[in-house]
């Protein structure tokens, strides 16, 4: 009788386990980190943007941070970002008073005081 198939299985669990934290150690790609920071960090650019804070402002800042953005790599971001939570019927609200400020291309105009909910 061959016992090799009996020692495959007892190992099995113990590699499982191996294989399982090999897995949970990978981290995302460079292009999917900096997709993730920039979206929890989209409330507060939308805020900043909503007080006429100038792009190439915000941009410098996102770069001390170490997101590293063209100003046509922002605003990819930017509308992706929009286009998204748009989808999902996110909208802006203000903190104050708690109602719907306009959508971008409502031709509405922000408020300094925003949340994102």
């Amino acid at each position: 009788m061959d016992n090799s198939d009996d020692n495959k299985c007892s190992s099995a669990p113990a590699d499982a386990h191996h294989f399982s934290e090999q897995l949970d150690a990978l981290q995302p790609g460079k292009q999917q980190q900096k997709n993730l920071l920039f979206q929890k960090l989209y409330p507060a650019i939308e805020r900043a943007l909503a007080r006429q804070v100038p792009q190439k402002t915000i941009i410098a800042e996102l770069e001390k941070m170490g997101l590293h953005l063209s100003m046509g790599g922002f605003r990819s971001l930017l509308e992706a970002e929009r286009k998204q939570r748009n989808e999902n019927g996110e909208r802006v609200h203000c903190v104050h008073c708690g109602s719907n400020l306009p959508r971008e291309g409502d031709g509405g105009t922000g408020s300094p005081a925003l949340a994102i909910v």
